[in-house]
């Protein structure tokens, strides 16, 4: 038993230590210090007093040569008492030259300090000069003692100093480490928990999603998740600000809280999508019921500074086992789910289905043919021409080409959009610079003068800093600068950041790239839009121009758009001319600048270079009647 108290006070010792490790080791640093300098105080103080008793005893060795000479005991006697002003002489003697004792001095009886004792004495010896002889010696005694208590002293002092020192550290480090703690806390928390809804993050989703997973694939039980997507919330943050836009993901995360059941779980999974996992148990109809009502709660009005603000919603919904056994597995579910449910409208919720499996097997498929695809640089480009009213080719636009190795030609309304999805746009992009920097190269080899090509440029693209700078190297090493190379801004892909100094806009603009806004109509119109990005055309979407002839309506929409563009000192380009009555009744409205099937498809380089060849030879293209 007494073993066993030890060892626990041992461990207990020892875990003090781990605990108070740098405490412990500053104060035993500042101990040694303490100790170096009362060594080197009770050396200074020792040697003083060995310094002032010479002096004392040279002094009364001076007026003591006289009595030795005539052997006069009395006058050495008084002598010697000077020493009575000298708390620290205990004795003093006055020899001859043979060692006798002329005279003797001796304090008077006192109390002894308990560190009389201890103190110890110092002696100093004084010889008795006449003229150049010596005559005798003065031996003088002193205690230690006052050296003693003014090094006790001193170290009373010192250790008041190094503990009331110790004290003020203690109370600063104290709040330094409950600063710490807070920080860690802190930290840890944002590590699972998103910042500005206060709600769980992607990681703390997954974590519950993969036991929620493990449970379903070992006893069956069934789980749900929902995938939550806002539709329109790009359009709050560019009309509204992003101050107006946090505050209606908080409602959002505020009202999905409302409909959680104990062990559920909302997360904020990143920007305006958010998902929940329906703890065990859970059948269809239960997680069916959920989802209908986040499609009916989410939608309703937020309040923001006297606007009512409205937001659309996408569930996607996967259950598990049923539809999934991995965490990955039922993201990916979910996903596809809620990707339905944005194709098919605003405001509903999907379940996954086998369908929806499939395509989404065919979805990852592809992708990874067109990762492959990109590594290999086997995508290509064509280029559909742009021409003024007199047939003139003024500048073409780049469009991406991919002939799959077993499939043939993928559309590009197909890869295009799993390019965005996916991240791989960034490679895209970066390819098609390439491809562009070798058909160039090509065309001028054979003496042909190519106008500026336009290239296709998404905000995915530049969303992160190192893909900016990515792009913008690749246009250096090239060669391709503003007099080569536009771009076109998709957009029904909002640019966030036109107005931060950094944004991609802002450098391309500053470089002295031109811009176009790309078909215009069919995303986030508004003429305060157009005014930010400050571009140098404008292309109006083809659903706009076919039929154009035949649409009091659409003739004048399409009339207004050219007459506000213009004014904006915007280029105006109809997209999508086929027909002649169609590009005859543009002509009459002042469009500038005319890309259709009816003028020319898109070309392969090869077919481009004759038709390059043909307007150097003075050649037009215009729609034929």
């Amino acid at each position: 038993m007494k073993a066993s108290g030890s060892l626990r006070s041992w461990r207990w010792l020892r875990l003090l230590f781990e605990q108070q490790r740098e405490a412990l080791l500053a104060l035993g640093a500042l101990l040694v210090f303490a100790l170096m300098l009362t060594l080197v105080q009770y050396a200074r103080l020792d040697q003083r007093l060995r310094e002032d008793l010479q002096v004392q005893a040279d002094m009364v060795a001076d007026t003591a040569s006289a009595a030795l000479l005539f052997d006069n005991a009395g006058d050495a006697a008084e002598i010697l008492s000077a020493f009575k002003s000298s708390d620290a002489v205990d004795q003093a003697v006055l020899l001859d030259t043979a060692n006798g004792v002329l005279a003797s001095y001796a304090r008077p009886p006192r109390p002894r300090h308990r560190l009389d004792t201890l103190a110890g004495q110092v002696q100093v010896v004084a010889p008795v000069r006449a003229k150049q002889d010596t005559v005798g010696r003065l031996v003088v005694r002193a205690s230690r003692l006052g050296v003693w208590l003014d090094l006790l002293n001193f170290v009373g002092t010192a250790l008041g100093m190094l503990f009331a020192a110790l004290g003020l550290a203690w109370l600063a480090s104290h709040r330094l480490r409950a600063d710490v703690r807070e920080a860690e806390r802190r930290t840890r928390y944002l590590a699972h928990h998103d910042a500005l809804t206060d709600l769980p993050n992607r990681e703390t989703l997954r974590l519950a999603l993969a036991s929620a997973a493990a449970e379903a694939a070992q006893n069956g039980t069934p789980a749900a998740l929902l995938f939550i997507d806002l539709d329109n919330f790009k359009q709050i943050n560019d009309n509204h600000g992003h101050a107006a836009g946090d505050r209606v993901l908080q409602a959002v995360a505020q009202r999905l809280r409302g409909l959680l059941r104990p062990d559920d779980l909302v997360a904020r999974l990143a920007g305006d999508e958010f998902a929940m996992l329906l703890a065990a148990p859970v059948d269809e109809a239960l997680a069916r019921d959920v989802a209908s009502r986040v499609v009916q709660l989410l939608p309703q009005l937020v309040d923001e500074e006297g606007d009512w603000l409205r937001v659309h919603v996408s569930v996607g919904l996967a259950l598990l086992p049923a539809h999934a056994l991995d965490p990955d597995e039922a993201m990916q579910c979910a996903d596809a789910a809620m990707y339905q449910a944005k194709r098919l409208g605003k405001d509903g919720y999907q379940l996954y289905s086998l369908e929806l499996g499939e395509s989404l097997r065919a979805r990852l498929g592809l992708e990874q043919d067109l990762r492959e695809a990109l590594a290999a640089r086997q995508l290509s480009l064509a280029y559909q021409p742009i021409f003024d009213r007199e047939g003139r080719l003024v500048s073409m636009e780049a469009l991406a080409r991919w002939r799959h190795a077993r499939c043939g030609w993928v559309s590009p309304a197909e890869f295009i959009p799993l390019a965005e999805a996916s991240g791989l746009i960034v490679e895209l992009g970066l390819n098609a610079i390439e491809r562009l920097a070798a058909d160039l190269r090509d065309w001028h080899s054979q003496g042909l003068v190519c106008p500026p090509v336009a290239l296709n440029l998404s905000s995915r693209q530049c969303r992160r800093p190192r893909d900016r700078e990515r792009l913008l190297e690749a246009l250096a090493r090239h060669g391709l600068g503003p007099q080569t190379v536009e771009f076109e801004l998709t957009e029904s892909s909002v640019f966030e950041d036109l107005d931060q100094p950094d944004s991609m806009v802002a450098l391309l603009q500053s470089q002295g790239y031109a811009l176009a806004i790309d078909d215009f109509g069919t995303g986030y119109s508004s003429l305060a839009y157009l005014r930010r990005m400050r571009c140098r055309k404008l292309k109006i979407d083809r659903l706009f121009i076919h039929g154009l002839a035949n649409s009091t309506e659409g003739h004048m929409l399409v009339e207004s758009v050219i007459r506000v563009a213009q004014a904006m000192q915007m280029l105006v380009v109809a997209e999508g001319v086929e027909e002649r009555a169609d590009w005859q009744c543009l002509v009459d409205m002042g469009c500038d600048l005319f890309q259709g099937f009816g003028l020319s498809r898109p070309l392969a380089p090869v077919q481009l270079a004759g038709l390059l060849h043909s307007q150097q030879q003075g050649q037009r293209t215009l729609i034929e009647a």
